[in-house]
């Protein structure tokens, strides 16, 4: 126990002492979602912990809309000095296939810090559904001229993604309506404004555990230990969709490397803190401490994933 406190203590010198390269009085961290969200928390959680840690004061601006692009277009063609960071996920990897028009580069106009944790995607309903798990869903959407309507948080995340290649896997119509955040989806879920909705599972596990809307499936191969008695996609006869959304802490690209091994080193400690990880599962977030090299390896591996299905859908979002 001395030892593992002594490397803790060892470690929060160590990057405190460094934090004296970032000359800014104030981080700005920029989370590119509405703000209540289950990320919007997360991103809180880590900007209190860097406030701590870095000896710096932290800022959280919610900069939504267009998937993201505005709050994350902000952060690329920032000043390189670490002062401005982004909370994003993976998934803006395959942005480059799927907008026509984007702004940036993710890899090289962004430089990964570190990761923050993974949460499963949910597929839900609103209490007077007529349709308990995925095989009522799809008969719905085959019955009613036009298929029916989803609700996600935006175009070309992996919630939207997901289901379009659960529709073509079900040779079902779903159609997406884009909201900017995902609370607003989930009131509307609720208030059976819209069939189902594509959440991720922070957003949704409370409102299913009180039943006010219905868990049709956990997008995984396997059950999620969050919510145990939702099925899988797998289960239900739709294995191999990757559903788990992956986020992330990202630099302008042209960052100073002293600088990003600083804020990796404290992203790191702060991600690998028990307490943290605490947190994280309360709000439906898995902690998951990675490198910035560890973090390149993740989105490349997300973009091999989604970049096929993203050219066979013929998606081009504006």
């Amino acid at each position: 126990m001395r030892l593992v406190l002594g490397c803790v203590l060892a470690s929060f010198v160590a990057v405190a002492a460094h934090a004296e390269d970032l000359k800014c009085a104030q981080i700005r961290l920029i989370a590119p979602f509405g703000a209540g969200g289950a990320a919007d928390v997360a991103t809180r959680v880590l900007g209190q912990r860097l406030e701590t840690v870095l000896k710096k004061t932290v800022v959280v601006e919610n900069r939504a809309g267009a998937t993201g692009n505005i709050g994350t277009v902000m952060v690329a063609t920032s000043e390189p000095d670490g002062c401005t960071l982004l909370i994003n996920g993976t998934v803006i990897a395959t942005f480059p296939t799927s907008f026509a028009k984007l702004g940036y580069d993710p890899f090289k106009d962004l430089v990964p810090i570190g990761s923050l944790a993974e949460t499963p995607n949910v597929l839900v309903g609103g209490p007077e559904l007529p349709a308990n798990n995925l095989a009522g869903l799809i008969k719905l959407a085959k019955e009613k001229p036009g298929g029916i309507n989803y609700g996600t948080a935006g175009y070309g995340l992996q919630q939207h993604l997901v289901v379009e290649v659960l529709a073509k896997k079900a040779d079902a119509k779903f159609v997406q309506i884009s909201y900017k955040s995902s609370p607003a989806v989930a009131t509307d879920v609720i208030a059976n404004r819209l069939e189902f909705g594509s959440l991720l599972i922070g957003t949704t596990k409370a409102l299913i555990e009180d039943k006010q809307m219905k868990g049709l499936a956990v997008v995984q191969d396997k059950r999620s230990a969050l919510l145990p008695d939702v099925p899988s996609t797998a289960e239900q006869g739709f294995p191999g969709i990757i559903g788990a959304t992956h986020f992330v802490v990202f630099a302008p690209g042209a960052t100073p490397k002293p600088i990003v091994a600083t804020l990796e080193a404290a992203v790191r400690q702060i991600v690998s803190d028990p307490a943290v990880a605490e947190k994280f599962a309360a709000i439906g977030f898995e902690a998951k401490p990675m490198s910035s090299a560890e973090v390149t390896q993740e989105m490349h591996r997300v973009g091999d994933a989604f970049i096929p299905i993203i050219k066979e859908l013929g998606l081009k979002l504006e």
